[in-house]
C-alpha cells in the first residue's frame, strides 16, 4: 500500500472505538479529512489505490468483523461544518452529530422533525444514506439536495420522494460519499421541544441503554422485528459477551467484550427462528462489515 500524500493518516488504527458496538479490529489504513477539500482529496486518492476501501461515519449503525478491515477507511466525523442558508435552510456536513441537528436547529427553531429523528445517534452522512427515521418520518424527507463525491467526480442530487424508502435510498452507491446535505426545514405550530423531551423520555424507558447499534433489524411489513423475535422465546439469550436484551429484542447488546463472532451468531439464531416459526425473512438493519 502507497503511502498517502498528506499527514491526516494513521496506520494499523483501531476501529472498535469509533463504533457504538465498541467491537472489531483494526483498519489497515485510516484517514481523517478536517474539511472538504481534504475529504475530496483522501477519497480520490482511496479510490486510486487497489485495497479495499470504506466510508465511515459516527460508528452507530455498524458491525466490525474481529479481524478488522483489511484496507482504507475515510472517517468523516471531522466534517461537521454548518452554514445557514436562510429561508429556513442549512448546509450541513457529513459528519456533523445528527443529535445536534435535532436539539440545536430543529428544536432551537421550532421546526417540524423532532419526532422524526429524536434520539437518533449518528451522524448526518450516514442518516442520509440509510435514511434513518422513526415511524413519524425519516431523514430524506427534510433533505432538498445531497452534494457527493462519486468514483466519476462530484455530483449533486435533487431529493424527490421516489429516491428514499424505509431505511433506504437509490442516489447514493456504496462508492459514493456524502459529502453535505442542503435540508429545508418548515416551521411548526407545535411545540418541538416539548416533542422532543417526550420521545427522548420514551426512548430511555423502552430501549436498553450500553453498547449497541440500535436496532439490529428492519421491521417487516406490517410487523415488528422486536415482536417476532420476542415471540421466539429469544429474549435474554446469550453468546459470549452478547445478549438479546430482555428490555427490546431487536436490540444485541455488548454487555461484556463481546466479539462480533457473538453478535453474529446471535444474529442468524434471530433469523433461522423467525424465519422457522412465522416464515418472515428478516433483513439486518445493521451495516455488517468484514
Amino acid at each position: 500500500m502507497k503511502t498517502p500524500p498528506f499527514e491526516f493518516y494513521k496506520e494499523d488504527y483501531p476501529l472498535a472505538p469509533e463504533t457504538y458496538y465498541r467491537v472489531g479490529g483494526p483498519a489497515r489504513l485510516a484517514l481523517f479529512p478536517r474539511n472538504a477539500d481534504e475529504a475530496i482529496a483522501a477519497y480520490q486518492w482511496m479510490r486510486a489505490q487497489a485495497e479495499r476501501c470504506m466510508i465511515l461515519g459516527r460508528g452507530s449503525n455498524v458491525l466490525i468483523a474481529d479481524h478488522g478491515f483489511p484496507g482504507i477507511v475515510m472517517i468523516t466525523k471531522g466534517l461537521a461544518g454548518i452554514q445557514s442558508l436562510g429561508e429556513d435552510r442549512y448546509a450541513i456536513e457529513a459528519g456533523y452529530p445528527l443529535t445536534t441537528l435535532v436539539r440545536e436547529i430543529i428544536v432551537a427553531g421550532n421546526y417540524e422533525g423532532a419526532g422524526a429523528l429524536t434520539g437518533i445517534p449518528g451522524s448526518v452522512g450516514g442518516a442520509v444514506f440509510m435514511n434513518a427515521g422513526t415511524i413519524h418520518g425519516c431523514t430524506c424527507e427534510l433533505v432538498e439536495s445531497v452534494d457527493l463525491i462519486t468514483p466519476n467526480g462530484p455530483a449533486m442530487f435533487k431529493m424527490i420522494p421516489s429516491a428514499y424508502g424505509y431505511r433506504a435510498q437509490s442516489f447514493c452507491k456504496d462508492e459514493d460519499f456524502v459529502l453535505r446535505a442542503v435540508f429545508r426545514f418548515r416551521k411548526s405550530d407545535k411545540n418541538q421541544q416539548e416533542i422532543y423531551d417526550y420521545y427522548l423520555r420514551r426512548r430511555l424507558t423502552t430501549q436498553p441503554q450500553g453498547f449497541c447499534c440500535g436496532s439490529v433489524f428492519k421491521n417487516p411489513e406490517n410487523d415488528h422485528a422486536g415482536r417476532l423475535i420476542e415471540a421466539c422465546g429469544l429474549k435474554g439469550t446469550r453468546r459470549g459477551g452478547a445478549v438479546i436484551s430482555e428490555q427490546h429484542a431487536n436490540f444485541i447488546m455488548n454487555e461484556a467484550n463481546a466479539t462480533c463472532a457473538d453478535i453474529l451468531w446471535l444474529i442468524d439464531l434471530c433469523k433461522r427462528s423467525v424465519r422457522e416459526k412465522f416464515n418472515i425473512e428478516l433483513h439486518e438493519e445493521v451495516r455488517i462489515i468484514s
